[in-house]
């Protein structure tokens, strides 16, 4: 039995998420489980790092697949890319150690949400961008963002029916970055609760245009009250950039 890592991009806008769901509705899991089945003449199991929401995209979605197949991996890349639809791609497939688990080996994971600011959105980035043609705070985003950076209880950043793990998570990292027309937003950390960055990204929005007062970030941390927080942004903005595995586990 062979253990095979994948990283995976995708553009998540036909997709009603990465886990398959009931129903006949596409997913990226699904999708992939498909064309594997068909190369590799087996039914195989495909494990990611974690599950993008409904019209989430990734640039490094990462994997897992064991199999008996002894196909050779140029091969196999080869095959995949070639049977999979045109928004989904595997730009690596390399052996892992048996034990190897995309999701459970994980250290963390970052997210980029993008923003255009200008006032006409090019067409060819529309599907990937929320467009905010309003002025915004960014000085005071920024420092509201720093707020949120380490170990605290995000439970006001959750929807309510997805809290049942625990709340707690850890942020190693979070940047308010200006590109040209772009504003963009990055986050890393351990681990991520459904539809915690798009609550992030919004609420820290919500601030910029001042619909919501300096010190919103620090008081739904302390209070952990969900009315607090600003609007959910749009998916279609949200981007898994990269997942990071310690050397030891790939």
């Amino acid at each position: 039995m062979r253990t095979l890592k994948l990283t995976i991009a995708y553009d998540g806008t036909r997709y009603v998420g990465w886990q398959i769901q009931k129903g006949r509705r596409p997913t990226i899991q699904g999708t992939l489980e498909r064309v594997l089945k068909q190369i590799l003449r087996e039914p195989v199991k495909v494990v990611g790092s974690g599950r993008t929401d409904a019209g989430v995209h990734a640039l490094a979605q990462v994997a897992h697949v064991r199999t008996h197949s002894a196909m050779p991996r140029h091969r196999l890349l080869r095959s995949v890319n070639a049977l999979l639809p045109s928004d989904i791609s595997v730009p690596k497939i390399e052996e892992a150690e048996p034990s190897f688990h995309a999701r459970f080996h994980a250290v963390s994971k970052r997210y980029r949400y993008r923003i255009f600011l200008g006032g006409v959105v090019p067409p060819f980035i529309r599907p990937y961008v929320h467009h905010v043609p309003r002025p915004l705070n960014l000085s005071l985003m920024r420092r509201e963002a720093a707020a949120l950076a380490g170990r605290h209880d995000f439970r006001a950043f959750a929807q309510a029916a997805r809290r049942r793990r625990g709340t707690i998570r850890r942020l190693t990292d979070i940047q308010v970055i200006r590109r040209g027309s772009e504003l963009q937003v990055e986050v890393e950390g351990s681990g991520f609760l459904h539809t915690m960055v798009r609550s992030i990204v919004g609420t820290l929005l919500d601030v910029g245009r001042g619909r919501l007062p300096a010190g919103t970030i620090r008081r739904m941390l302390r209070r952990g009250d969900r009315r607090l927080a600003g609007m959910t942004a749009p998916a279609h903005g949200l981007a898994l950039v990269s997942v990071t595995y310690p050397d030891e586990t790939c």
